[in-house]
């Protein structure tokens, strides 16, 4: 497999660099044509489209030619060389709306660009939040773009969001690397690919892999807190949607395309992705290829053993769109294999996980300008496998393997959605969804019997403006779910456990208020559920990979959350800020918690799965200041506590600690950078058998630059001092094994 591995990124390597040398001299010679001819400057001036002021210091930029300038003390600008052709200006001011003007240069005489002050109407909308597709949100939510992820770049999901407000990440080693949403882990933060359920087993244990590698995202949502009006089971902590662009929904005419590589010093890591994409008026296809090899972590005590890992990954898909539809469908797929550091002790054992997984999707959409406005229909098929390997070497050199646990699970899930016209002052959608999938464990250590089951669901979703400042929404959803269970070579009398039928209940009312100019608000409160998984009902096994022996209840009930949360959001010039508070009453919360004792024959820690009635609480502050046009800073505080509903009131296992970070940043459109500082506090309260953590400071920077013709460097420094740190949500089993040290990402993206 390595060897394969190897191969294959050598001709990617090659490709790479055949691309690169083609873009260096292509390049050349279109800075050597430049020199040679002179052209006439693009001038003009910045007003108030209001007062007719000029705008002193706005940014003006050039997209064809990716550079630009900030206007003069006047509001005056001037892009000396510019040729004969018709370009896109960017232009943008502190408290103004950003604005696209298409010109034709030569002009007859200097451009007058007028900018509208900054309102509300101009916040980012976040699809994952209501099927509506507005920017009216009831509960906190964020998205990060191309250019923020490029800035994040790392091997996981949860490194990328660690440090955003209200998420933290699951560590266990890179790879697994999980988001956590206001202390909620695993099967209670629900990931989505393109808006559907992958179908890959991260959320069931702590060392299952989300199988999406990051470099295939273009854009990620966060929605913070309950979701299950709109996703259903696994929504009850919040939604993380991974978008990529392996089935085309927007598109230029012509071929474009993506050159980007990923390298990091602390485990010698380095990745590339290549993509490529043809549009027509009506159609288009698109393919990509990224491949990424990485040894273990350097800790600032040594190397962290098996914690290396490999991937490679493809995706590609087909558009088309004729009038008010539009339809598409991609093929994506990736081979994964990453080490786990359970037995770092023993430098003779070892384990890897082998994961495979084949995903195809489809979509379309229909603007019917009829009571149905528009329609939505999402289908998706996934074939996911993985084995957890142990491998014990001899003196001798020679190694034996043996597969301890596997998984083989197929899904296909869909999704209906129907929006209806406005209706007075009511907006509203229909849904449907429905998810089947079977899964079988096997193995010397298999978890749990087989399984299957389905759920089929149907949702009303309502907003209603009840004034120019108030916005209310509500729904509902009802979703009848089956479990089966089966036998297998572990588990063979699989009459002993009973299968699941369950009919859920859920709802939202929120209210989204604007009192006052450049203040808005939301209040959310809703009732959601998530059902038992497979693993915390049957589980009754050797977990080597997670390094615990866990045991399951099959008389677990359902948890119910009445959530409630707020927020109030304030943007004036150039500060924005935002205030969110929430707390969640859960029943019936199922609690994943050591008993103190060690499984004898596989000398594991013992895990129990057990039902709680808990409440959560807590909050995120966050702030942004521009304090000049080039120079801005931010800051940050997020804080949970989880406690059962008790007389004695024990604290939950795996509680993030109180969090602040601080950053400055400067940038001109053309290079930025700056410091940024973490303080984390300690971890004193803690779950019955469960360590507490002591708090640290990390120190870091990041910088970057824009050469022009696509072309962008990123440069991210973490741990800049080599701080020995544990972090209390890691779960290697050995607590004075510490975290990442000092280390470098750098990321070269070239987009043609």
């Amino acid at each position: 497999m390595k060897k394969l591995f190897r191969h294959r990124f050598l001709i990617l390597i090659q490709k790479s660099l055949l691309a690169t040398t083609l873009f260096l001299l292509l390049a050349a010679k279109q800075m050597e044509a430049r020199d040679i001819q002179v052209n006439d400057p693009l001038t003009g001036i910045v007003l108030d489209a209001e007062s007719e002021e000029s705008i002193p210091g706005a940014s003006v930029q050039i997209e064809e030619l990716d550079r630009g300038v900030a206007a003069d003390a006047d509001g005056e600008f001037m892009i000396p060389n510019v040729s004969v052709g018709t370009y896109t200006l960017r232009v943008r001011s502190i408290g103004y709306q950003q604005r696209i003007v298409t010109v034709r240069h030569p002009a007859e005489s200097g451009l007058t660009i007028r900018l509208e002050q900054q309102t509300l109407e101009g916040e980012d909308i976040i699809v994952t939040g209501s099927p509506l597709g507005r920017n009216v949100h009831y509960q906190p939510a964020q998205s990060m773009n191309a250019e923020t992820l490029q800035r994040k770049a790392a091997p996981s999901l949860g490194e990328i969001l660690d440090g955003s407000p209200g998420v933290t990440t699951r560590s266990y080693g890179s790879a697994p690397a999980r988001p956590v949403i206001r202390g909620f882990d695993g099967d209670r933060v629900l990931v989505l690919q393109n808006g559907e359920r992958m179908g890959d087993l991260s959320s069931t244990a702590v060392d299952h892999a989300v199988a999406m590698d990051p470099l295939s995202m273009d854009r990620v949502e966060v929605v913070r807190g309950p979701a299950s009006l709109l996703y259903g089971s696994s929504a009850i902590g919040g939604v993380v949607n991974m978008f990529s662009n392996d089935m085309p929904q927007q598109w230029d005419r012509g071929a474009s395309g993506t050159v980007a590589t990923h390298a990091a010093t602390m485990n010698k890591m380095g990745a590339g992705l290549l993509r490529g994409q043809y549009g027509t008026d009506r159609f288009a296809v698109t393919g990509r290829m990224i491949y990424r090899d990485g040894g273990d972590l350097q800790t600032p005590e040594g190397r962290l053993p098996d914690t290396a890992l490999q991937n490679i990954s493809f995706g590609g898909g087909a558009g088309y769109r004729a009038g008010l539809f539009e339809a598409g469908v991609s093929l994506s797929g990736m081979d994964y294999t990453y080490g786990l550091p359970e037995s770092i002790d023993d430098p003779n054992e070892s384990i890897e996980i082998r994961m495979n997984r084949v995903n195809l999707q489809g979509l379309s959409t229909w603007d019917l300008n009829r009571l149905i406005d528009h329609a939505e229909l999402r289908v998706q098929y996934s074939d996911y496998r993985h084995d957890e390997v142990g491998i014990v070497r001899e003196p001798d050199g020679t190694a034996s393997e043996s597969v301890d646990i596997s998984f083989s699970q197929q899904s296909v899930s869909s999704s209906l959605t129907l929006r209806h016209r406005p209706a007075g002052s009511a907006e509203g959608a229909i849904g449907f969804s429905m998810n089947y999938s079977e899964i079988a464990v096997g193995g010397v250590d298999a978890l749990t019997p087989n399984a299957s089951g389905y759920f089929l669901a149907g949702y009303l979703y309502e907003e209603f403006t009840l004034s120019e400042i108030l916005t209310l929404k509500t729904g509902g959803r009802i979703e009848l779910k089956k479990t089966f269970v089966k036998p297998n070579e572990l588990f063979p009398d699989a009459e002993a456990f009973e299968d699941r039928s369950d009919r859920i209940l859920s709802g939202a009312i929120g209210l989204n208020m604007s009192p006052a100019a450049n203040w808005t608000a939301g209040i959310q409160a809703a009732r959601a559920y998530r059902t038992p998984s497979v693993e915390e009902l049957y589980s009754f096994a050797a977990h080597a990979a997670a390094g615990s022996f866990d045991i399951g209840d099959p008389n677990l009930e359902n948890e119910y959350s009445l959530g409630l949360d707020l927020f109030l959001k304030h943007r004036s010039g150039p500060l924005q800020a935002e205030l969110s508070l929430f707390a969640n009453r859960i029943d019936h919360y199922v609690d994943f918690f050591p008993t103190g004792e060690v499984h004898e024959p596989s000398g594991l820690p013992v895990f129990q799965y057990g039902s709680k009635n808990v409440h959560l609480y807590g909050f995120e502050i966050f702030a942004e200041a521009a304090l000049s046009d080039r120079w801005s800073a931010g800051a940050g505080v997020d804080f949970v506590r989880g406690k059962e509903r008790t007389d004695v009131q024990n604290n939950l296992t795996f509680m993030p600690p109180l969090r602040t970070s601080l950053h400055l940043m400067y940038d001109d459109t053309r290079i930025w950078g700056g410091p940024r500082v973490r303080v984390v506090s300690p971890q004193r309260h803690v779950a019955p058998n469960e360590e507490a953590t002591d708090g640290y400071l990390l120190i870091g920077a990041d910088a970057g630059y824009r050469f022009g013709e696509g072309v962008t460097l990123s440069l991210r420094l973490d741990n800049l001092l080599n701080e020995k740190y544990r972090d209390h949500l890691s779960r290697v089993e050995n607590r004075d094994a510490p975290m990442p040290g000092r280390n470098l990402n750098l990321m070269l993206r070239w987009t043609f």
